[in-house]
């Protein structure tokens, strides 16, 4: 079985380019389904339009995938299919996939993010080197999984919903498969080779935007499902760290105003999350440009 049986069937969504990435995707190919957005709605609000039309044009299955990947197994979809079938009550199956290189498995089994978590591996990443790497060769029932390449079966979405568009990216695979657990929906690891992520190793710098949207968007999320101890902590905690780094670029006379701002910005929306205000341009990308 080939990846897709029609090009039909691939699904592009020029996310808010003014049109550019439209023209481009039209001359180079012109039979694949194009949905043109009148503005950037990030990750979320791009393959929310993309996985709409899957729902409105009754597909069985979607898949969504990052830009920055390459396939290295055609017949990955094959599988995921297969197990899909095999398990009725599963909503998303994510494969095997490479990060940057071939043979290194990227950990895209995840759990949810409780703070006991999150500090318990940040205090063991201290001692020792990080390894992103995650193998098994059975399928494997998870939390949730890594967006980067996620079959979705389209009647669990019409069920569940599509992703929450405020959170732009990061941390919406967890809301996602959170929803879905509620309504008696799975998610699935297949351990299947399917693609390989060429995502960029410096990606998430201290202060980057990256680092505030899956931040802020931690603290947003424990607050959405009502853990609000949950999302103090975190909130208290990222604050703490952001201002530790921010002192240590004083000390290093390095990028001294980007942290500060950081730190002045991450303290602003977290408190303002906490104290359940209604979201806003305050909120920070995707809504806020600042």
């Amino acid at each position: 079985m080939e990846l897709l049986e029609s090009p039909t069937d691939i699904v592009f969504v020029d996310n808010g380019s003014d049109g550019e990435m439209t023209a481009w995707a039209k001359e180079r190919y012109p039979e694949i389904t194009i949905i043109t957005r009148k503005e950037n709605g990030f990750f979320c609000g791009g393959y929310n339009s993309g996985m709409q039309h899957a729902i409105d044009h009754n597909y069985e299955y979607v898949l969504i995938v990052n830009a920055d990947t390459e396939v290295c197994n055609t017949t990955y979809m094959s599988r995921l299919v297969s197990a899909a079938e095999r398990h009725p009550t599963v909503a998303f199956l994510g494969p095997k996939v490479y990060l940057r290189e071939p043979g290194k498995v990227q950990n895209t089994m995840l759990r949810y993010p409780w703070f006991s978590r999150h500090l318990s591996h940040w205090l063991t990443s201290r001692f020792r080197a990080r390894n992103g790497s995650a193998v098994t060769n059975t399928e494997t029932r998870v939390d949730s999984l890594n967006g980067v390449c996620t079959l979705c079966r389209v009647d669990a979405l019409r069920n569940i919903g599509l992703m929450d568009e405020i959170m732009g990216g990061y941390v919406e695979d967890t809301d996602w498969s959170w929803r879905a657990r509620q309504k008696g929906w799975h998610s699935l690891y297949v351990p299947v080779t399917s693609i390989l992520h060429h995502q960029p190793a410096e990606e998430y710098q201290h202060c980057s935007m990256k680092t505030f949207m899956l931040r802020r968007n931690h603290i947003y999320w424990h607050m959405k499902i009502g853990h609000i101890w949950q999302a103090r902590l975190f909130a208290f905690f990222s604050i703490l760290l952001a201002r530790v780094r921010a002192l240590q670029a004083v000390l290093r006379q390095k990028n001294v105003r980007e942290h500060q701002r950081y730190v002045a910005r991450f303290r602003d929306v977290a408190r303002r999350i906490l104290a359940r205000e209604p979201i806003g341009d305050w909120f920070g990308p995707p809504l806020g440009r600042r």
